[in-house]
């Protein structure tokens, strides 16, 4: 029997040469203390509006860091599985901030955020592959 996936959005957020990242909470059960872009799981309020994907990726960044982000381009999508067992489609943009300074809110999901180039991200210590591969496409994105 096939199994369905749980859609994760991700926003990499670029400014001024940097990428806003975040340090996740060493609670969280993915992927705890390592760099992360911001972002969250679709849910059923996303479903009713066009553009669920970008809808739930402006949703959870403002939940997150209380700011109001802009789309502006996918940059690319990968799959795992969690360590519950569930099948994760991760999907990530690339998006410019609209208002609002980056915070952490009160959700627990992250340790810390920092604003970093894309050199110090690709040399940082507790950094995923899949942040790094997701940071390269998004790069490329900029530059061109």
């Amino acid at each position: 029997m096939a199994r369905n996936f749980a859609i994760n959005t991700e926003a990499a957020i670029y400014k001024d040469g940097k990428w806003l990242v975040g340090v996740r909470s060493k609670e969280e059960s993915e992927a705890p203390g390592l760099l992360s872009f911001i972002g969250g799981t679709v849910d059923e309020s996303d479903t009713a509006n066009v553009d669920t994907l970008e809808h739930a990726l402006i949703r959870e960044v403002k939940e997150e860091i209380g700011v109001v982000v802009k789309v502006l381009d996918f940059v690319n999508d990968t799959s795992f599985v969690s360590k519950r067992g569930n099948n994760v489609l991760n999907v990530v943009f690339l998006c410019t901030t609209i208002s609002g300074e980056p915070k952490i809110s009160g959700t627990n999901e992250l340790e810390e955020l920092i604003w970093l180039t894309t050199e110090e991200i690709l040399n940082y210590p507790n950094v995923p592959k899949w942040l790094c591969d997701s940071l390269k496409k998004a790069k490329e994105l900029v530059t061109t």
